[in-house]
């Protein structure tokens, strides 16, 4: 991975989170400026600070610097997209899964 992908990689796990830049600052203590410019590249966070994100998010700080393509990161994020689903969007993403699956 390049470290120009680290911003992205850092929006994608806040949105997984469920966190808007605002509430990722608070958790942090970072101004949501600083954190947008992290996520787009602007900033390049600290290692103490990719520490503090993958605490709060709940990863391990490795998972930054994954390809989105690796099958692990992939996993993971499907992991946690369903873990937060509501029961109708959790609905919605298991008739996804049988159509897309009933595919030849």
């Amino acid at each position: 991975m390049q470290i120009s992908s680290l911003g992205p990689a850092i929006r994608r796990h806040r949105k997984v989170a469920g966190l808007t830049q605002a509430e990722l600052g608070e958790k942090t203590g970072f101004d949501p400026k600083t954190i947008s410019r992290f996520e787009t590249g602007t900033y390049t966070p600290s290692v103490e600070a990719l520490f503090l994100f993958a605490e709060v998010f709940g990863v391990h700080p490795k998972a930054f610097f994954a390809e989105f393509g690796d099958e692990d990161e992939q996993r993971a994020y499907l992991f946690n997209v369903i873990h937060k689903a509501s029961p109708k969007d959790l609905e919605k993403l298991i008739a996804a899964v049988d159509q897309a699956l009933a595919r030849p």
